[in-house]
């Protein structure tokens, strides 16, 4: 019985709405390594909470957060379905993204890491080239925090996962890729910790702690780059795991 009341205390943080009836609006935003998750997230805060969830799923193929702050800041997009996402911000409890650094790129220290993603050596893919990308980032969550108006929200951000271990040690550019990655991650991970917004490191949880690991080989990715039913369900579990306490913003 202790350990139940203690489950149920974790997982009604203050500020949001529990009890019978409630419900809370999940936003996913995403490139297409967020495919998937949010229908496994959904089911899991269900499980864990009590509460319903609605899902409003903003993953595209390619999202970058230059895409994204452009309609934060404007309100406008020539995707329609984008045009929503100032709505549906206000309305969120919840709120998972990792989107590209594509359009945040400064033509004064360039960033080209896409030989990553045939199995070759980047090209510029050093922390300095992920500045203008971090303060992209900042900026979105500034504005997601400015929709929420001091109301509760659940925040989380995440890194990019490598389906590519076996081709990158095969062409002999894991150590190469590897630190570009590693870059990449500490790029999305400085963003969130100026607002205190817990950080879910994918590339470390599931490619393993020296990230070697091949998430094909467990069954984690479908197609050679997207997340299989079981990824996303991993995904899921890990952000579970971080428990449903709101950020509180400095």
């Amino acid at each position: 019985i202790l350990a139940a009341a203690l489950m149920l205390c974790s997982c009604a943080p203050a500020g949001l709405p529990t009890g019978t009836g409630a419900t809370w609006h999940l936003v996913i935003i995403g490139d297409s390594s967020l495919w998937e998750v949010g229908e496994a997230y959904a089911a899991r805060i269900e499980k864990d909470t009590g509460v319903k969830v609605i899902l409003d799923d903003f993953s595209t193929s390619a999202m970058s957060a230059g895409n994204v702050l452009s309609v934060l800041r404007s309100g406008v997009s020539d995707n329609a379905r984008m045009q929503k996402l100032p709505q549906a911000l206000k309305e969120a409890e919840v709120v998972v993204m990792f989107v590209n650094p594509n359009l945040s790129i400064d033509p004064a220290r360039p960033l080209d890491f896409d030989g990553c993603f045939i199995s070759a050596a980047p090209a510029e893919c050093e922390p300095a080239a992920f500045e203008r990308w971090t303060e992209d980032l900042k900026a979105i969550w500034a504005e997601i925090l400015k929709l929420r108006q001091g109301k509760a929200t659940i925040l989380r951000a995440t890194d990019l996962y490598n389906p590519s271990v076996s081709s990158w040690k095969a062409h002999g550019v894991f150590e190469a890729c590897t630190r570009c990655w590693l870059n990449m991650s500490d790029a999305t991970r400085l963003a969130a910790e100026a607002y205190r917004i817990p950080f879910l490191g994918r590339y470390a949880a599931m490619n393993g702690p020296d990230r070697s690991e091949d998430i094909v080989a467990k069954g984690y990715i479908s197609d050679g780059e997207h997340l299989s039913p079981s990824g996303a369900q991993r995904v899921a579990d890990l952000l579970a795991q971080m428990g449903y306490q709101p950020v509180t913003p400095p």
